[in-house]
This record gives structure tokens, C-alpha cells and sequence, in this order.
């Protein structure tokens, strides 16, 4: 498994498969809705794709997965572990309406949806009207006010097949993505002859939300964890973390996205970096985020490190639960002398030893914030003059260990892809995964020539200084 975009997925040409349901069950259900309101990142992100539709903007706001796999598909066994799949997961089996700022949940039984197989015809030849077939599925499937708001399908070249899979963001977050194909598979299997899919627990998601709710009812400016945010914040002029390259884009612009997919370092340089960073009381992702924050401040001169990274808020019970168990922690440090409060001097060489401990701390300062909902942070600290919002998003970083996901040796992990959507932005966000063959980062940026060469700098420099740092041992 490993991430990517969909204009690399080139599946083996065949007939064109959809899984789609037999009735559209919003009509039995439309006026039954869910007391359990979307949750904050829910909020945010079907008022933005409400507005991008009423635009005329393309909808991209999706998380798609997909593999290859050797063998003959059964349409018929995929239909019923598909339906199975919809039938665990309230959360897709949720749709929303949306008018203006207020938004409606509803919530249809687990019997509601079945899906049966439907033969399109032959996948076109021409790889770019395949990616435009893809397209217009997302654009009508995988949406906020459809049930489910999903797309599936697959290209059945008869002794071999293409599977993908494309959900609404709304509903899914990256790790959701991948465990949705996995789960899928499991009950596939079962479905034609196999034994009972073993599965990871999983429950609601509308109870997460209900529980994260309540949790944070009473949370107030005065909370540790919000003091430490204000404090975090007031170093950055009070303002959400923007990426400090040069991307051509100044206050809110936006622009179409383009997308890079590189290798860091291998399995070998990865296990090495590992261990001298464990040997100066670091971490493999402090690490990480001390290339990026040297790197930022060779090409800038800044010192201050700030940025927003991913983190889940899965617990034990919900390993396998489809929905958005996710929040946004800030990760911020000084780069130059990094033990102390001191001035910056760029005259002075930077030990990275010690800029691979600060940032592992800020790290664990980060998992602790993470504890609490940003969105209700934020909202906190907005009373109180603490926080400057907009209404863009901030600049990301996100870490995952692709070996820690379950069944990742199974034939559709081992070829499978998650492919975020490719929209517009304001940022240069990174994905870095970890798998069997070591480090790989993926980045969404500008279109343009100005962030094209900056963006490819600080990769190369932070490949460069990730790469190296075990041969420095």
C-alpha cells in the first residue's frame, strides 16, 4: 500500500463494473433525520463543498482507493461484501443537506442500502477519458447529499481486475480509505466460500462524535491544553500555519493543484535515521519534521518552525470504524539553537542531534493537544482575541506507518494506492508514509513554475537530510 494520485493508476483494460444500489433509499428516509449533528471538520468541509458546487467548481473532496489483483472477479460476491460493508458503518449510510451554514444529517437503517453489479461497457482505451469516466463518478456518486455517498467499480479483464473505491470526505479520512478496502476484501472472501472474515472492532462513528461532543462541553480558556495552543500561537502573530515558501499565491488565493510522489529514503537509510535519533532521545517523525524545519529556515532565514500535522483520535474499540477520527495538532520549534531561547545565527552550524530532540518534544507536546478538538480550541481562543481565523486551511504535515495497518501483506493491500483528491490550494501539504521499503513523501502544491522550483528544493533538502542522518552515526 502506498499513496499516490489516479493519474499513475493505470488498471489492465477491461469491461467497465459498477456497484450501485437497487433503490434510493433517501426517499424512505428523507424526513427522518439524525439528532447527531456532522462533526466540526464535517462542518467545515460540507459548507466548503456546498459553496464549490454552487460555484461551478469541480468536486475533488474525496478519499479514493484502489488495487490491482490477479484473478477473475466475482461480481456478484463483491455486490453482497459491499453491501455488508455499507451495513456496518452508520456513517455511510449518513447523507447531508446543506443551506448556507446549516446543515442536516440523516441517518438510513442498515438493511437500507443493497448493492447489485451493473456492466457499463468496455473502459476506454485512452487513458485520460478513463480518469474522465472516474471523474464524472465522483462528481455524481461520492457527494455529501447522496446515499451511499460512494463510488464503486472495478475493470474486469476477465482473468485479472482493477477495484476502486472513492468516498465522499465527508465520511472518510485516509486511514478509513485503506481499512475500507481491506474490509471489503475480508468480506468478499467470505462471500465466495471462505472462512468468516476475521475483522478489527469498529463502532459508531455518530457515537464518536456524540462522545467527542460532550467531552469538550465543559472545556474552557483556562484548560492547560488550550494555554499551551495561546502560547503556541502568539509566536506565529496569532495565525494558522502557512506555508513560508514562495508558491506565487498571496493573502487567500488559491490555485489548481499539482501533484509530486518521491521516494525519501530506502528501508535500510529509514532503519539507520531511526536509530540515531533514538540515540539522542529522538523519533523517526521528530526527525521528519527537523529536516522540514532546517530546511524551511536555509531557504528563508526564519527560525521559527510552525506547521499543523494529522493525528487520529482512534481509541482500541474503533480500529476499523469508517469515518473522520482525525484532528489537526500544531508542531512548533526553533530551529537555531534548539536547547535554548537564543537569537538566531545563521553563522553557526546546527546540531541536529539536538534539533531531532526539540522537535520529537514538540511531537509529544502535539499528541498531547491532540486530546482536545482543534475546532474547539480555536473557537475558544477566537473569543479571546488569541487566534486571527480565515477561512483557509492550514499548512499540513501528515505521518502514517503504512506496516501498522492490519492485513497490509494481503494481495489487494499489497497493490493497493490511496489517492487523495486533487483540487485547489493555498498550501504545499505533505504526506509521508512509511512501508517495507522505507520512506516516501507525497505533496499537493501551486501549479506554477515559482512553487514548482521552491517545493522541489525543500524536498530534495529534506530527502537529503533524512537520507544522510543514519550514515552520520
Amino acid at each position: 500500500m502506498r499513496a499516490g494520485t489516479l493519474q499513475d493508476w493505470h488498471p489492465v483494460a477491461g469491461e467497465l463494473v459498477e456497484w450501485r444500489p437497487v433503490t434510493d433509499a433517501r426517499h424512505g428516509a428523507r424526513d427522518e433525520t439524525s439528532p447527531v449533528p456532522p462533526s466540526p471538520l464535517q462542518r467545515d468541509h460540507l459548507i466548503a463543498a456546498a459553496a464549490k458546487r454552487t460555484a461551478g467548481e469541480p468536486h475533488r473532496a474525496t478519499v479514493m482507493s484502489t488495487t490491482d489483483l490477479p484473478e477473475p472477479l466475482d461480481r456478484d460476491s463483491m455486490a453482497a461484501a459491499i453491501t455488508d460493508f455499507i451495513a456496518a458503518h452508520d456513517e455511510l449510510r449518513c447523507w447531508f443537506d446543506v443551506d448556507g451554514a446549516t446543515v442536516v444529517r440523516h441517518l438510513a437503517a442498515a438493511d437500507a442500502v443493497t448493492m447489485t453489479p451493473v456492466p457499463v461497457g468496455d473502459a476506454p482505451s485512452d487513458h485520460g477519458r478513463l480518469l474522465d469516466y472516474l471523474y464524472e463518478r465522483m462528481a455524481g456518486e461520492a457527494v455529501h447529499d447522496r446515499l451511499p455517498g460512494l463510488a464503486v467499480g472495478a475493470i474486469d479483464a476477465g482473468t485479472s481486475y482493477g477495484f476502486y473505491v472513492i468516498i465522499d470526505h465527508s465520511h472518510t479520512d485516509g486511514i478509513s480509505s485503506i481499512l475500507a478496502l481491506g474490509e471489503i476484501f475480508a468480506r468478499y472472501r467470505a462471500h465466495r466460500g471462505g472462512p468468516a472474515p476475521e475483522l478489527l472492532p469498529a463502532r459508531s462513528h455518530l457515537l464518536h462524535i456524540v462522545e467527542e461532543s460532550d467531552a469538550t462541553a465543559t472545556l474552557s480558556a483556562d484548560d492547560p491544553r488550550v494555554q499551551r495552543w495561546r502560547e503556541i500561537l502568539r509566536l506565529h502573530d496569532r495565525t494558522i500555519p502557512r506555508s513560508p515558501l514562495d508558491l506565487e499565491l498571496t493573502g487567500a488565493q488559491t490555485a489548481p493543484a499539482a501533484v509530486v510522489d518521491r521516494p525519501m529514503a530506502t528501508a535500510e537509510q529509514t532503519a539507520a535515521a531511526e536509530l540515531r535519533a533514538r540515540e539522542h532521545s529522538g523519533s523517526l517523525l521528530g526527525l521528519i519534521f527537523a529536516a522540514m524545519a532546517l530546511a524551511e529556515y536555509e531557504m528563508t532565514g526564519d527560525p521559527q518552525y510552525f506547521v499543523a500535522t494529522v493525528m487520529s483520535t482512534r481509541d482500541k474499540t474503533e480500529l476499523a470504524t469508517q469515518g473522520w477520527l482525525c484532528n489537526f495538532a500544531p508542531i512548533s520549534f526553533r530551529v537555531d539553537h534548539p536547547d535554548t531561547d537564543g537569537p538566531a545565527d545563521t553563522d553557526d552550524p546546527v546540531d541536529m542531534d539536538a534539533l531531532v530532540a526539540v522537535a520529537t518534544e514538540a511531537v509529544r507536546t502535539a499528541k498531547d493537544l491532540n486530546t482536545v478538538p482543534v475546532h474547539t480550541v480555536l473557537g475558544l481562543l477566537a473569543a479571546t482575541g488569541d487566534v486571527v481565523l480565515d477561512d483557509g486551511t492550514p499548512q499540513m504535515v501528515s505521518y502514517f506507518d503504512l506496516r501498522r495497518l492490519p492485513g497490509i501483506d494481503n494481495p489487494e493491500m499489497a497493490t493497493g494506492r490511496l489517492l487523495p483528491g486533487l483540487g485547489r490550494t493555498r498550501n504545499a501539504n505533505l504526506w509521508i508514509n512509511r512501508d517495507a521499503d522505507g520512506l516516501r513523501l507525497m505533496s499537493l502544491y501551486p501549479d506554477n513554475p515559482t512553487a514548482a522550483e521552491s517545493v522541489g528544493t525543500f524536498h530534495q533538502r529534506v530527502t537529503e537530510i533524512v537520507a544522510g542522518h543514519g550514515a552520520e552515526s
